[in-house]
């Protein structure tokens, strides 16, 4: 009789043990920590040429929300309003998709609710929303119609926060600003040359004979490279152009190039841009698409300090 001699069966060892733990802490910080505990504030400080002798402003920005339990649930995003409000906005801005963008959701996402929080998201000189994408895409009649106003739109402008759809105001005395908005660039994702609702004309229009400087809100960024063309054909300048959209690419390992990116041909990815005599700010945001992780693009809000220059 042959005897078959049975191996004990071995553990990953000591140094499979450590990789698999790193895995699942790191893992778990992408998924959970980062995208679900971590929030901070990232400042800018701008001096635009058509900036001089008009009085300084702050702008705080809350973009692409994208709310949603367990990530965003009610009580994460009245602290996120809440934090925005201490930093003390002139304006308070919304970016736009407010509703989370990925299916890894457990309530919390109906528009309605999560508007209703963001209204306590106040500043002197008010508080004003665009929409964004995921606005329009999660909006079966708009689709279908292809024609708004969407549905966050309406929400809003029920609770109070003027939308800026292709509009402009007047913001201050007479040393104040004009704040204008744009719709959607991307409203039937069909990528930045498809059909858009935006129009920087009509938004421009709005805009009467003083030497005020204006700024832009725009959810995505892809206009920027185009206002010197835009801008002429308007007879208007704009100093600053503030967008979100692009979640900063959600992961950027050792600060590096962004892994996710709104789409292929996005150049404007995060941070500050200067062109042709204009500012660009691009928020990180604070939501997920796709899926709901984020690793080395904390959440943020964007705090932007204008000021007239010196000298």
């Amino acid at each position: 009789m042959t005897r078959h001699r049975r191996t004990a069966r071995r553990g990953p060892g000591p140094l499979g043990l450590v990789a698999r733990l790193g895995a699942a802490a790191a893992l778990g910080y992408a998924l959970w920590w980062e995208p679900a505990m971590r929030l901070r504030v990232v400042r800018w400080t701008l001096s635009p040429e058509r900036w001089r002798g008009h009085a300084p402003v702050r702008l705080v920005v809350i973009a692409d929300l994208h709310a949603g339990a367990p990530h965003l649930g009610r009580g994460r995003v009245s602290r996120i309003v809440a934090r925005a409000n201490a930093l003390k906005p002139d304006v308070a801005i919304l970016l736009g998709d407010y509703s989370a963008a990925h299916p890894f959701t457990c309530g919390f996402t109906a528009k309605d609710e999560i508007v209703a929080v963001l209204r306590d998201f106040t500043a002197p000189l008010g508080t004003f929303a665009v929409v964004g994408n995921h606005d329009w895409w999660q909006d079966v009649r708009a689709q279908t119609d292809r024609c708004g106003p969407v549905e966050a739109e309406c929400v809003l402008e029920r609770h109070g926060i003027p939308v800026l759809d292709n509009k402009a105001v007047r913001l201050g005395g007479a040393d104040g600003f004009w704040l204008a908005g744009i719709g959607d660039q991307r409203p039937f994702d069909e990528g930045p040359d498809g059909e858009g609702m935006d129009d920087l004309e009509t938004a421009l229009a709005c805009v009467t004979d003083d030497d005020a400087p204006i700024v832009l809100l725009a959810h995505e960024p892809d206009i920027f490279p185009r206002l010197d063309e835009l801008c002429d054909a308007a007879g208007r300048d704009i100093a600053v152009q503030v967008s979100g959209h692009t979640h900063g690419g959600q992961i950027r390992l050792f600060g590096g190039s962004p892994l996710i990116m709104a789409s292929e041909n996005e150049t404007y990815s995060w941070g500050r841009y200067d062109e042709g005599g204009r500012s660009l700010i691009v928020s990180g945001g604070v939501g997920c698409s796709v899926l709901p992780m984020r690793v080395g693009m904390v959440p943020e809000i964007t705090v932007i300090d204008l000021i007239p220059p010196q000298g």
